[in-house]
C-alpha cells in the first residue's frame, strides 16, 4: 500500500498549525484545514487574473504588485460607497464609523489602543478621535489604576448614531464583495486575515529607521535588489500614487 498521500497530509497538517497564529478550535479544525489546503495547493488550478481584468496589465506587473494595487483600490471603492451611507449623519468618513464600532465592540479603550487597532499612524488617529469627541460621540474617563491614561467609550448619542448606520454600512460591506461567490468571499477573507496576522506585529513594533532596516528585521525573504521581469520601464504599480492612503 502506498502511504505517500498520508505522509503528505501529515506534513501539510504540521505546516497548517505553524501557519495558524492561534490554536484552532477542534470543532472547526477540519473546515479550517480544508480552507487552508485549498489556498495552499489550489494556485496551479486557479483561474488566471487576465481573464477578469478590466484593462490589460503591464507585462512587468507581478502578483505581489497587483495585490498592493488592488487592495488600495478596494479601500478607495469602499470609502466612496461609505460616503453615501454616512450622508446626513455626524460621521464624515469611513474611519469615523470604524472607530465608533471598535470602541463599541472592544471598549473602553485608550487612545493609543484604538489607533493601533485601526492601523493608523498617531497623528491621523488622534484627529479622528478629536472629531468624535467634539461631536459628542465618544467620551473620556480616567483609567481605574493608571492616572496617566484615559479610556474612551461611546456616549448614548454615539451608540445611537452607530446603531443607526449599521444597516447602511452592512450594505456597503456587501457592495464591496461585489460579484464574488460565497466560496470566493470565504477564500479572500481567509487570505486577507492571514496577511493581517502577518503584518500587524510589524506595524505594532518599533518603527525601523529605513526600509532596508525593516526588510532585514521583518522581511528577510524579500530581495534587496529589484530585477525587471520584462522589457520596458519600472513595474506598473511602483509609482507614488500606488501606496495605500489613510
Amino acid at each position: 500500500m502506498d502511504y505517500s498521500l498520508i505522509k503528505q497530509l501529515v506534513l501539510l497538517s504540521e505546516e497548517f498549525h505553524r501557519d495558524s497564529p492561534q490554536s484552532v478550535d477542534s470543532a472547526t479544525e477540519l473546515a479550517e484545514f480544508s480552507r487552508w489546503l485549498q489556498a495552499r495547493t489550489g494556485s496551479a488550478d486557479a483561474p488566471r487574473r487576465q481573464t477578469v481584468e478590466r484593462e490589460p496589465s503591464h507585462p512587468m506587473e507581478t502578483a505581489a504588485s497587483v495585490i498592493g494595487k488592488f487592495v488600495t483600490f478596494m479601500y478607495r471603492y469602499l470609502r466612496t460607497y461609505s460616503r453615501l451611507a454616512l450622508l446626513n449623519t455626524p460621521l464624515i468618513t469611513y474611519d469615523d464609523f470604524t472607530y465608533l464600532a471598535t470602541v463599541y465592540g472592544r471598549g473602553p479603550l485608550s487612545k493609543s489602543e484604538l489607533i493601533t487597532r485601526n492601523i493608523h499612524e498617531k497623528p491621523t488617529g488622534s484627529e479622528i478621535i478629536r472629531r468624535l469627541l467634539a461631536a459628542g460621540l465618544v467620551q473620556e474617563a480616567p483609567h481605574a489604576t493608571d492616572r496617566r491614561r484615559k479610556l474612551l467609550s461611546l456616549t448614548p448619542e454615539g451608540q445611537r448614531v452607530l446603531f443607526e448606520v449599521f444597516a447602511s454600512m452592512s450594505q456597503v460591506a456587501a457592495m464591496a464583495a461585489g460579484n464574488l461567490s460565497a466560496a470566493e468571499q470565504e477564500q479572500l477573507a481567509y487570505l486577507l486575515t492571514k496577511l493581517d496576522a502577518f503584518h500587524f506585529p510589524v506595524f505594532a513594533a518599533a518603527r525601523p529607521a529605513s526600509l532596508e532596516e525593516m526588510r532585514q528585521q521583518h522581511f528577510p525573504h524579500v530581495s534587496p535588489e529589484w530585477r525587471p521581469t520584462g522589457a520596458g520601464g519600472p513595474p506598473a504599480g511602483a509609482g507614488p500614487e500606488q501606496p495605500p492612503q489613510a
